[in-house]
């Protein structure tokens, strides 16, 4: 960090200085090309074995975006599509007005519906009721009982069917055919006579569950009492995707567009999601896409601003944040500035400890009224320096990931900061366990 004033709480405050903007007006048409970083790349594929209890999903709205890349040979190579990109062109006035060309129909995506499960099956904790007029027989050979899973690897919100099957009808015994979720800790579904019993399951967002087939008496525990038969672990994965959102110039002129472009590790077209680009500082959308890998909206605006933009991986909504997100991208800013100010920041992408962050601006902030500070995405400075061309500090990043921009900007705390003339790309770094 450069010395003097540049100390946090040490500069006098910007309405005080004096504004002097050394940059030539050719730099204004000369604007570097800053490669907004945002996010890793990997995919969040939560796939694997059957038995998986290490399961790392992305967090809502999370700045630090954890992507897992659980990778399962086979399903992996089904993964891997590269599909066509669906790009969405959005120019934003200086208005604030936006017009959206969606690259795919609006009518929407087919909502996901609950297969039946087996006919007088009770779902739960509900236990059906033994058939009326048998007799009580005991089993002339040992119990057995097997599950499977109509899928094992799918979206979130779709279903997959469980069936259980045993070697013999549970009706006219004292023993119940049943499942188990042992992720969740609960029966999904009991079945009081029969040679199998099915239910259907889903979640909401990227995850793993385990569950397990057992004959056995009705009780609420597990394992229950009177188990006669056990199967082996069924997991079924709802998985997720890495989602980034990069910006293809940080800071341009006013009048100027850069391109957002949203990209997600698979194809979202089988999936019922689509990926939505929004504006934050406004609270609309400007780009939403169905299908594909890619989504992009092109915006400007006519008058010096700064504008945050975010994308998410969701229902098909307008509303900010939109229902059912799945996916959340790190934010992205861009400004639109004639001072001709440039700034891009440096981070190793790994540490095994503190690493050094380094901000670099196209000129010497010192006789202006404007600061290079660097924050983290999760609302914290770390560090602001006001003279000189460069703003460094020490900085361990978490196991999660840490997102880091910087601004030119005035002397602020907060998170985008006041009076911004140039923003960073945003760049990821992590915290490696072991050297």
């Amino acid at each position: 960090m450069a010395g003097g004033r540049e100390q946090i709480g040490l500069g006098p405050d910007v309405s005080e200085r004096q504004l002097v903007t050394p940059i030539s007006s050719t730099l204004i048409t000369q604007s570097a090309k800053v490669a907004a970083e945002c996010g890793n790349g990997l995919m969040s594929f939560l796939g694997g074995r059957m038995r998986l209890t290490d399961v790392v999903m992305h967090g809502y709205r999370r700045a630090g975006l954890a992507v897992a890349a659980l990778a399962l040979p086979g399903l992996l190579a089904a993964s891997a599509v590269t599909a066509a990109a669906s790009p969405v062109a959005v120019t934003v006035a200086a208005s604030a007005a936006t017009r959206v060309a969606t690259a795919v129909t609006s009518a929407g995506k087919p909502v996901p519906v609950r297969p039946p499960s087996s006919p007088g099956a009770g779902t739960g904790a509900s236990i059906p009721a033994k058939p009326h007029g048998l007799r009580e027989n005991q089993p002339l050979s040992t119990w057995t009982v097997s599950l499977t899973a109509s899928s094992n690897l799918l979206w979130p919100t779709l279903y997959s069917t469980l069936t259980a099957t045993a070697n013999m009808d549970v009706g006219p015994t004292p023993y119940y055919l049943r499942i188990y979720d042992q992720t969740a800790g609960a029966y999904v579904v009991t079945c009081a006579s029969g040679t199998t019993c099915s239910t259907s399951v889903t979640q909401p967002t990227p995850t793993m569950h385990d569950y397990v087939a057992v004959v056995s008496y009705a009780s609420t525990g597990y394992p229950p009492s009177g188990e006669q038969a056990v199967s082996g672990e069924v997991g079924v994965v709802w998985h997720g995707v890495s989602l980034t959102l990069t910006a293809s110039q940080a800071t341009v002129p006013v009048g100027a567009a850069s391109t957002l472009t949203a990209t997600t590790s698979q194809d979202i077209g089988p999936s019922p999601f689509w990926t939505g680009i929004f504006d934050v500082t406004t609270g609309t959308r400007i780009a939403v896409c169905g299908s594909g890998t890619v989504c992009s909206a092109t915006v400007s605006h006519a008058v010096a601003t700064t504008h945050e933009y975010i994308a998410y991986l969701s229902d098909n909504s307008t509303a900010y944040p939109p229902p059912g997100i799945q996916e959340t991208s790190l934010l992205s800013f861009v400004t639109w500035s004639n001072l001709g100010w440039r700034v891009s920041l440096s981070a190793p992408a790994s540490t095994f400890g503190n690493e050094t962050v380094t901000a670099t601006a196209n000129g010497d902030v010192g006789p202006t009224p404007y600061y290079i500070e660097i924050f983290n995405e999760t609302g914290t400075r770390l560090a602001v320096c006001g003279s000189g061309s460069t703003c460094s500090v020490t900085f361990t990043p978490t196991y999660e990931g840490s997102n880091l921009v910087a601004f030119i900007s005035g002397d602020s705390t907060a998170l985008p900061p006041s009076a911004i003339v140039a923003s960073s790309n945003v760049i990821t770094s992590y915290l490696r366990i072991i050297p």
